[in-house]
């Protein structure tokens, strides 16, 4: 799988490098887990991942060790790097108490695997008896040559098969696997940070479901420790009582770093202070 950003600098994550477009033999490596951070901001452009969510996909899936120190110097890393090959700092941006941002800015395109398959020689001179009558018998080395031939086919329909029943059975899981729960921040509210759980309900105007979602809580006043923020979800346990509502939960959640874990609890008059 190869990125281009800023149709400039390709981040190939198979190999995990970087170069420029027009000299590929210029690459620079970076470890395992820069690229598997480097991986995931870009697969998330636009949506800041916690911390949490970052130590756990870079380091503790694979049985390592993280920490804030192996974290920073990552996007130290990563952002040094990318600036020695012509994008700015930005690329990277930092969220205050949260966590990492792919800068949504930044071009990103998906680019198409290299061709590795050989093409297929295929022979159709067949030698003719003396008189141009009628086709010579085949020699052995025809023969053979022709039976080799029709197994290649045989295993290209097979692979082709194969690939397109795997191709099925992605698509059936990809349509009936659980959502991911994603968080994208939209603002201030008191002094927390606000994020919204995605995807946002459906029919309705995604940008001012926000900005109502952001007056509302800053009507709150909600007060946050360092460590905390203010999220919203949708519920989709209970049904409401008309089919063109949706039902939102206002949240403060609070990392456990120790646990590796976060507690969220109900925003109400106890954690916050209502302007009037």
């Amino acid at each position: 799988m190869r990125f281009l950003f800023n149709k400039q600098v390709i981040f190939d994550a198979d190999s995990g490098t970087l170069f420029l477009a027009d000299t590929p033999d210029d690459a620079v490596q970076i470890s395992n887990p820069t690229k598997r951070l480097l991986l995931l901001l870009t697969c998330h452009q636009g949506e800041v991942i916690n911390r949490e969510i970052i130590f756990k996909k870079v380091w503790d899936d694979f049985g390592m060790v993280s920490s804030n120190n192996n974290l920073n110097h990552c996007i130290s890393k990563l952002r040094r790097i990318l600036r020695n090959l012509g994008l700015e700092d930005e690329v990277i941006t930092t969220v205050p108490k949260m966590g990492f941002m792919f800068h949504q800015q930044v071009t990103v395109e998906l680019l198409p695997e290299p061709e590795t398959n050989a093409p297929i020689e295929i022979f159709n001179d067949i030698s003719m008896s003396k008189n141009n009558d009628s086709p010579a018998a085949p020699s052995d080395a025809v023969k053979a040559h022709l039976s080799s031939g029709k197994i290649q086919t045989l295993s290209i329909i097979t692979l082709f098969c194969a690939i397109l029943a795997l191709c099925v059975t992605l698509a059936f899981w990809y349509q009936h696997r659980p959502e991911d729960r994603r968080e994208i921040y939209i603002g201030e509210a008191g002094n927390c940070n606000v994020l919204v759980s995605v995807p946002l309900p459906n029919n309705t105007d995604t940008e001012s479901l926000k900005k109502g979602i952001l007056n509302y809580a800053q009507s709150l006043n909600p007060q946050c420790r360092s460590d905390q923020y203010v999220l919203v979800i949708k519920s989709n346990t209970f049904r409401v009582y008309s089919n063109d509502l949706s039902r939102l939960y206002m949240m403060l959640c609070g990392s456990l770093r120790e646990n590796k874990a976060e507690v969220c609890w109900s925003l109400s008059e106890a954690t916050s202070t209502t302007r009037r």
